[in-house]
Parts: C-alpha cells; structure tokens; sequence
C-alpha cells in the first residue's frame, strides 16, 4: 500500500520516479520565423513524453521561462485522444492520427505524461484536460494521484448541443465533453471571467432609475453597512417599499433586450462545437476545438506573456488563441498532418477568428517560432515523410522589376490519387539558407498562389546565399530544393 487513501492500481503501472527520468530526446530545429527575440515560441514535431522530458531539462537550466521571469509553464492544455480505438482523418481524407490505445494502456499512457506536465508547471500554475465522458472518470482518480484531491479546482462541463445519440440508441443523447481542471501548489493565476446574457425587458424582473438606466437588484448578503453608503454614493442601492436595501447591477440597453453580465460557472453552454465555426477558423483537422473555447481557458489562467503548453496540439488551437493574446506558447504533436496544419495557420494568423484583445493586427509573418523535430532532416526530400511530393517548377528573373519569379508546373503527391495541383497546401521560402534551419522569408497558401497563376516572387537583392523552396502537401508532406541563383 502506499501513503494515499486511494488509488488506482492496473496492469503495467510504473512508479513516478521513473516516469520522471524518462530520456530527454534530441530535438532538432527544422523550421524558424527569421526575427530574433529573448524567447522563440516552439513548435516540437515527434513523441510528446521524450518532448516533455526535454522541455524540464530546459526548465531546470532555467531557459523555459515567462515573460516575468518565473521557470516553467504558467498554463497546460491538452485534448488528448479518448481512447475511441478509431483512425481519424482530415476533410480530404488525409490521415491525422490513430486513436487506438484503450484500457490500462490508454490510462498509464497518459499518467506518464500528467507527471511530466506536473512537474513543467510554475507553482502557480494549472493544467486543464479535456476529454469525454468514456475515460473522464478514470482520469479524474488518476490527477487525484499526480496533482493531489485538494488541488482539484473544477469539473467543467462543455455543453457543446447540435450532435448526439440518436433516440434508438436507447440512451439520452450525448452533447458534453468533460474538462478537468487542477492547479499544482497553494495558490493559482485566475482571471474572473463574465459573459453577456441578451435577455428580454419584458418579464423579466428588470426596472428603471430616474436617469433611464435599466437595473437588477440582489440582495445586501455579505456587504457592511460601510460597504452600502459607499454604493448609496455611486447610486447603486435600491430601497424598497418596505424599507429594505438591495444592490443594485446596471444592464446594457440593446432595444427590446438587456445584456446581463454573468459570471461564468462551470458549465459551459455558450460555445457551439466545431461544427459551427466559421470558414475562416475552420482547419479541416478533425477534432479541431473552437478558438471561443481556448480563449476563455486561457483568459482564465494565465496572463501575457506567460508560457502555454498544448502537448496534443492538433490542429493548433491553443497555439493560434495564445499567440492572439499575447502569450509565449510551446506546442507537440506527432502527427505531420497536425504540424503543417498549425504552421500554416499561424504564418497565416490574420486569416483565423480575430478576438478582441490585444488590439492589434497580426502580419505575417507572426511571432518568432521553431518547429523542431526528432529526427535528422532530408533537405531534399520530405519532412518526417517516406514519400515526399513530386514538384516541376521553373525559374527566371524579371530585369524590369530585380525578382526572380518562380512557376509552379507541376504538383502531385504520390499515392493520394488527387489529380495535379489539388494536393498542394503551400510553398516557404528560406532566402539565405544555412544547411540546417529554414527560416521563413516568405509564404504563401495555395489559395493565394493559385490567385497568381501558381507563380511567386521574392526581390533578387534579398538573396544572400542559397535559396531554400519548401512546397509542402495537404498531408504534410514536403519538398525541399536548394540552390544558388544562377
């Protein structure tokens, strides 16, 4: 038996210590923004536990810091598979990842990784897990264990609507993921959060001060009688008929509606599923969560400039919501399908779902970032790939303008079936490249090539040393040439 009053005991379970010196795994740098910064946000391709491992090596040397200078990762999101045993597929059937480990195996997978995650946070941070309603609960007695029963903050319950089991399935329908939230130490980084409820006038209880404002009262509760004269001063007690005193709450006016600030609870009922996102935040990657729901995670819990860690990042949420409010990121995912994906939506950022703060317009390129992988990378072929693409393309310069102006001929991916051009995703070029990183000068989607008759342009006077062209595929396949201008 062990010192806790209960815990779950499987097949296979390792100790936490040696959870704890799983082997850190070489990262290589593939890909990087060409701006210098004091902190570059990472985007890490490969195995997340050998990544995790890595990333506290990096903790206790004292380089995986937040903006004020505290070690460690202020904020862990993750939406690791739930144990469906499916394969899961992109909108043109690319393949995006296997979900196939189930039981014991699915549960251990993950504690190992909710151990390294424990030990990455700031003492002042907190980690969100997001799953459904097959594994929740197992998972639950599970960061009972790693993180401690009395650090368990709250069971929020997305009420997403819009899909479920069909009535003769002989079960109520489905409509709810589960989110569990734990902070690590004595105390935690939390944002009070409301939203704005649209509620008719009529009937609604709501009432009228001398100045036309529209107002709800509540009772006096716990506020002093200091506490009353001084809201008396700014006109926020109601009185009355029989003498009582209330506190009163000032509405927005909307027409025939009031918008009522509430705070946000426990259950979320307010962010539709990605079903309803508009074409604009919509990836293509299946299980893709809706910004609206990474916002208000990381709103919540963290402040700018604090790290947020996504170690199942997908189709890069949490990454494009933290790099719009102004948070540093790190982000892991082993599917190449997932890493093209999140780099094409932050280089293309300005395109997703804008939010409010901060007020500011993201040009490309957006803040610095690497994407690194594990392995050795084949310039000339494909990155983490067997099979790269097959590209013509040709090149010449424009003496009126000084550009070199680059053709596209040619685009196919070999075995998907997709006829010419209809795989192609994007092109990235590296206008001094070193033999080892790629640094992204320039980038362009397929839309936006396809706008100029699959033809791009770069200044020659840019030019510095060897040209890297990086034409990657929708399955995140890529292929690499370098040369000199001739």
């Amino acid at each position: 038996m062990t010192d806790k009053e209960c815990e779950l005991t499987y097949k296979g379970k390792a100790a936490g210590d040696k959870v704890l010196s799983t082997r850190p795994k070489p990262l290589v740098t593939l890909k990087s923004v060409r701006i210098d910064a004091p902190w570059r946000n990472l985007l890490i391709s490969g195995d997340n536990l050998g990544a995790l491992a890595t990333l506290l090596e990096m903790k206790r040397a004292g380089t995986l810091k937040c903006a004020d200078k505290t070690s460690g990762v202020r904020l862990v999101y993750i939406d690791p598979p739930f144990s469906t045993r499916l394969e899961f597929k992109a909108k043109k059937n690319q393949k995006a990842y296997d979900d196939k480990l189930g039981g014991a195996e699915f549960i251990e997978s993950l504690r190992k990784r909710l151990i390294l995650l424990r030990e990455l946070l700031t003492e002042d941070g907190s980690i969100y897990v997001h799953l459904d309603w097959k594994k929740a609960h197992y998972i639950k007695v599970i960061m009972d264990e790693v993180f401690g029963e009395e650090n368990f903050l709250n069971d929020i319950i997305w009420s997403y609507g819009g899909r479920g089991a069909k009535h003769i399935s002989g079960q109520f329908s489905r409509n709810h993921d589960i989110i569990l939230w734990y902070k690590k130490g004595a105390s935690h980084v939390f944002n009070q959060l409301t939203i704005g409820k649209r509620v008719p006038k009529k009937g609604g209880g709501f009432k009228q001060d001398d100045e036309g404002r529209w107002f709800k009262t509540s009772p006096k509760g716990d506020y002093t009688d200091e506490s009353m004269k001084a809201l008396a001063k700014q006109g926020r007690v109601y009185t009355t008929r029989t003498g009582v005193m209330r506190v009163k709450y000032f509405l927005k006016d909307e027409g025939e509606y009031l918008i009522e600030d509430k705070l946000v609870g426990d259950v979320w009922d307010d962010i539709p599923d990605a079903m309803h996102l508009s074409e604009s935040e919509k990836t293509g990657y299946p299980t893709q969560k809706p910004e609206a729901l990474l916002e208000r995670v990381i709103r919540a819990s963290s402040e700018a400039g604090d790290i947020v860690l996504d170690c199942f990042s997908g189709a890069g949420t949490t990454l494009a919501v933290a790099e719009k409010l102004g948070r540093r990121w790190v982000g892991i995912d082993s599917g190449s399908l997932a890493i093209h994906t999140t780099e094409v939506r932050l280089l293309t950022i300005a395109a997703s779902k804008s939010l409010d703060e901060p007020k500011k317009k993201y040009a490309k390129p957006c803040r610095p970032f690497d994407i690194l992988g594990e392995l050795e990378h084949d310039h000339a072929g494909c990155a983490g790939q067997k099979t790269a693409p097959k590209v013509k393309c040709s090149y010449d310069v424009d003496e009126s303008s000084g550009e070199c102006v680059v053709r596209i001929e040619r685009f196919t991916s070999p075995g998907s079936g997709l006829k010419d051009m209809e795989a192609l995703s994007s092109v990235a070029v590296d206008l001094n490249f070193d033999g080892e990183a790629m640094k992204i000068d320039l980038f362009a989607t397929k839309e936006e090539l396809e706008k100029n008759g699959f033809e791009f342009r770069f200044p020659v006077k840019a030019v510095k040393g060897e040209v890297l062209l990086a034409f990657a595929d929708i399955f995140g396949n890529e292929k690499w040439f370098v040369g000199e201008l001739a």
